[in-house]
């Protein structure tokens, strides 16, 4: 199998194989240390690379589901979708629910299946919810990855020689992990929110758009 060959789309790349790359690399580093992970990243090439993408796919799959579950069991199982919440409860909803009933959708939706709805008419329009996404859900991986992260540190701690290096690697390992799991995690949140909201008012633009290309809608000569 060649690489070329493979059909990846953003999401693939991003979302699923990049964390799968980085938790190969973390179990690497874990088991042999970072000088061995070196090595290894330095050596691969053709079927091997081909093989380690793969595993990098699968194992990708396995960290975001992960992270959705991790993050769901701590801060609710709407976290994902609290934008669309606070979107539904603001007076912008009824203009919505009023451009559903005059495409034929349901009188009174839920505000996930308004968001379905939305979804499917403005047919890919807003093509950059994928891109946003995909960052939100990379993010969400590496907040994991974050806190796997230290299972390497741990090891790099206990094979520094004295203490006094023992000590530096572990106050500057800890620090640039929890500076990339808060990151991580604010960068989630906030591409999360822009691939939700920005729906409903995109639906909003297209309907008026198409009411005002209605030929119907014109005045007679």
């Amino acid at each position: 199998m060649e690489i070329s060959k493979l059909k990846l789309e953003l999401y693939d790349l991003a979302a699923i194989i990049l964390p799968g790359l980085f938790l190969i690399a973390e179990f690497v580093a874990l088991f042999m240390g970072f000088q061995q992970l070196l090595s290894y990243a330095r050596g691969f090439h053709g079927a091997e690379l081909t093989l380690l993408l793969l595993c990098s796919f699968a194992l990708g799959n396995l960290v975001q589901e992960a992270g959705d579950r991790l993050i769901k069991q701590l801060v609710g199982k709407r976290f994902f979708r609290q934008a669309r919440d606070r979107f539904w409860a603001s007076e912008l909803k009824q203009n919505v629910c009023d451009k559903i009933v005059r495409l034929g959708g349901p009188a009174n939706p839920s505000v996930d299946a308004a968001f379905d709805f939305c979804l499917t008419c403005l047919d890919g329009e807003f093509a950059k919810r994928d891109v946003f996404l995909a960052i939100s859900d990379l993010s969400r991986s590496m907040w994991v990855l974050s806190i796997l992260g230290m299972l390497p540190l741990a090891r790099s701690v206990v094979y520094a020689y004295g203490w006094r290096n023992r000590s530096v690697v572990a106050s500057e390992g800890a620090f640039l992990i929890a500076i990339c799991a808060y990151l991580s995690w604010s960068r989630m949140v906030r591409f999360r929110e822009l691939s939700e909201s920005p729906v409903f008012h995109s639906f909003l633009a297209r309907a008026i758009k198409r009411d005002n290309a209605d030929p119907k809608n014109e005045d007679d000569d």
